[in-house]
């Protein structure tokens, strides 16, 4: 019977403290609701599906994408713009309060506009995009061939008036053209891109002689030399004179394998030479009537200007305009892109902080430029290296001096120091930022998932 009593006692008890945890819990939540009803909270952007990263108001979309709308319609390659879904959701977890750049923002819904897109080397004349193909042989070829065109079957002296750019960059499929069209597309806009450079000397000899006022008019004022002289018996005299003339330099366009496509580089400049030619003039009552080349002999050689032309691909040092991870072996990512309260002071943390092991091997996230490789207080021995894109990567805190240079081209996943603690900081690790137009964006959002 007691023990019938104490259990009856117990299970009062349990529904008791049921009770109390249930009005707690239902309290918390109340207050929680009534919390989140105050507080302003983020969002999660979607396109087409696909998560982006967090935005802080919906509005701020709405207004990148009208400005991406205006600016498609005005550079899209004659690709109008193209409605992508863009949705939200409650932003939730660590990247809660991690939100979008604007120029993140506008990146990711251009790209959304280009359903289907390359990277490419695309073509412009006088700073009109003209087309775009995936090998740049294929274009250097095509302005090769304009240029012989243009100079004709007597291969006459011809130089560029405009301007021909090429430009590695994403393009819609609907741009890509192939080599054929692109030499159809420049040779309706030669006339625009190329001149014929004029041949400097004259086709009228010039002798020097007592000259009656029509002779002069009919060989010109200027000097030669008379070797001979004859008079037949019908009056008709015949003179033999040399003058001395110029032979214009040409322009020789070599291809070089080892500049790369769409450089042009000028290795040796041009200069005219000279030749004597002796001329057979005939005479009639004191008039030339006729005149005919005898003989020309070259005393100084014409000097080509020559001019060479990149046909080598891009290296394999070229912006794969994607990242990797500069770290391949274990480690921690100890401190995100955000606010940060460090030893009591607030501040913006504008990269992500990889944690390893002292030493670990640091690579490059993708190929470019070493614009920077030395040491300050804050970084310790740093590198930043500048992409093809535009965009540069920053690695900081490095063991020791970098494995690079400024001024070297580095390729993707190239080892270019080590993981270390150099200048302002707490433990070994890898300071890691990306910049985009010179902002410091959150790299999370341009890395590979792990």
């Amino acid at each position: 019977m007691l023990s019938k009593i104490t259990a009856k006692i117990k299970k009062s008890k349990n529904r008791i403290l049921l009770c109390a945890l249930y009005a707690s819990l239902t309290a918390a939540a109340v207050i929680t609701i009534a919390v989140l009803c105050s507080v302003k909270v983020n969002l999660t952007l979607y396109i087409d599906g696909a998560e982006i990263g967090t935005v802080e108001d919906a509005s701020e979309v709405d207004a990148v994408r009208a400005r991406v709308i205006e600016d498609v319609s005005k550079v899209a390659y004659g690709q109008s713009f193209s409605a992508c879904n863009i949705t939200y959701g409650f932003a939730e977890g660590k990247k809660a309060n991690e939100t979008l750049s604007e120029g993140e923002i506008y990146r990711a819904i251009y790209i959304s506009t280009l359903k289907d897109y390359r990277s490419a080397y695309g073509i412009y004349v006088n700073g009109e995009f003209m087309a775009a193909n995936t090998d740049p042989s294929v274009i250097s070829d095509a302005v090769a061939d304009v240029r012989k065109a243009a100079q004709g079957d007597a291969g006459l002296e011809v130089e560029l008036t405009g301007t021909i750019e090429v430009r590695s960059l994403y393009y819609p499929v609907s741009a890509l053209r192939a080599g054929s069209e692109i030499e159809d597309m420049l040779t309706r806009r030669a006339g625009e891109l190329y001149r014929t450079v004029s041949a400097k000397s004259s086709s009228i000899v010039a002798v020097d002689i007592d000259a009656s006022e029509d002779e002069v008019k009919f060989f010109g004022s200027e000097g030669g030399q008379i070797i001979s002289t004859d008079t037949g018996d019908d009056g008709i005299v015949t003179v033999q004179i040399k003058v001395t003339e110029t032979v214009p330099f040409t322009t020789e366009y070599r291809r070089n394998e080892d500049l790369y496509v769409g450089v042009y580089e000028k290795t040796q400049d041009g200069a005219d030479g000279k030749k004597e030619v002796i001329y057979c003039v005939t005479y009639k009552d004191g008039t030339p009537t006729s005149r005919e080349k005898v003989s020309e002999s070259i005393v100084l050689e014409p000097i080509p200007k020559i001019i060479d032309e990149g046909t080598m691909a891009k290296p394999v040092t070229a912006s794969k305009d994607k990242y990797i991870w500069p770290l391949k072996d274990r480690f921690e990512i100890s401190d995100g892109y955000g606010g940060r309260t460090v030893y009591g002071n607030y501040s913006f943390h504008y990269a992500i902080d990889l944690a390893a092991k002292a030493g670990t091997p640091i690579y490059a996230a993708d190929g470019g430029v070493v614009t920077t490789a030395e040491y300050s207080s804050s970084f310790g021995y740093y590198v930043i290296i500048k992409h093809d894109n535009g965009q540069e990567t920053l690695y900081g805190h490095m063991q020791s001096e970098p494995l690079v240079s400024k001024g070297e081209r580095v390729y993707q996943g190239q080892q270019i120091g080590n993981v270390g603690m150099t200048g302002y900081a707490t433990g070994p690790h890898l300071h890691f930022e990306v910049r985009i137009n010179g902002e410091r964006v959150n790299p999370l959002n341009y890395l590979p998932e792990r």
